[in-house]
């Protein structure tokens, strides 16, 4: 498969920097939660995602905003029961109306008309979620979403997408931040074939989370194997992207998605050694 290596120098332009959406440090967004930026990340793994969670809402709720979290039913409990063992006094935050808990399912039940969520029973909905907690005075609110992951793992990208759009336009309305949470196996060839890059074309960030250096790491060592050469980097840099949203995505994700498209007879190798690789380290064989 080395051979291959000879041939893919016509896919590339010449290397150069490639000017790409500037996204401030994964602490950065999680901790200061700027107004108007709606951020994304995507995880394989369930105790990173609630690693980042209970640092953004922890964050929240000790700087004195309003906090709005809509997750599923096995999510919630999880980051309430981590934000009370270090020390966060959750249910005086509800009292108080410093804190919004809703579940994810059932507001999509009243949002969604038939397949695709509708506007007006979005924004009645959420709008006066974010209007609880504002009216006990909290200038600064900061929005945690699962509704879109609850779609997304459904099977229903398009309505996820939609219902991302309508934050953007809820946005205009209300000054808030807002992080939302994707479950997704990078490992899978199910992945690639959704429109990831219409995550990142809704979003203004889209953060790498924990896994990602590993991922890209094995994924770098994967392709060396097979076509010769690390590609993460060359297609990255190279202009080889052509979706604004994609160039939002991590490294790897970017990179396995323009596998999908111009190597799509090597796709399944490549999966197949980047899990050895990541489940045994980047050193180890794939044999």
């Amino acid at each position: 498969m080395r051979a291959q290596a000879r041939s893919l120098g016509f896919l590339f332009r010449p290397v150069v920097a490639m000017p790409t959406p500037s996204t401030p440090p994964l602490s950065t967004l999680l901790l200061d939660a700027p107004v108007g930026r709606h951020f994304a990340q995507l995880h394989s793994d369930a105790q990173n995602l609630t690693d980042s969670v209970v640092l953004f809402v922890e964050t929240g709720l000790h700087r004195g905003n309003g906090v709005v979290v809509v997750a599923s039913r096995d999510t919630m409990d999880r980051y309430l029961d981590r934000l009370t063992a270090g020390g966060a006094d959750v249910e005086a935050a509800r009292r108080s109306g410093q804190l919004v808990l809703r579940n994810a399912e059932d507001s999509l039940a009243r949002i969604m008309v038939g397949d695709m969520p509708d506007w007006s029973n979005f924004r009645r909905l959420v709008g006066s979620m974010l209007e609880e907690v504002q009216a006990f005075g909290r200038t600064t609110t900061r929005a945690y979403g699962e509704m879109v992951n609850v779609l997304w793992r459904g099977g229903q990208p398009l309505a996820a997408i939609r219902l991302e759009e309508y934050w953007n336009e809820l946005a205009r309305l209300y000054p808030f931040s807002l992080f939302c949470g994707y479950m997704v196996d990078s490992h899978e060839h199910e992945t690639y074939r959704a429109p990831l890059g219409e995550i990142g074309r809704t979003h203004t960030d889209v953060l790498a989370s924990q896994d990602d250096e590993r991922f890209r790491e094995a994924l770098d060592h994967a392709s060396r194997d097979i076509y010769g050469l690390p590609l993460t980097q060359l297609v990255t840099q190279s202009g080889a992207e052509t979706d604004a949203g994609e160039r939002r995505l991590p490294e790897a994700q970017r990179t396995m998605l323009w596998i999908m498209r111009h190597l799509p007879e090597t796709r399944g190798e490549v999966l197949r050694r980047v899990r050895r690789y990541y489940q045994n380290g980047r050193g180890a064989s794939a044999p």
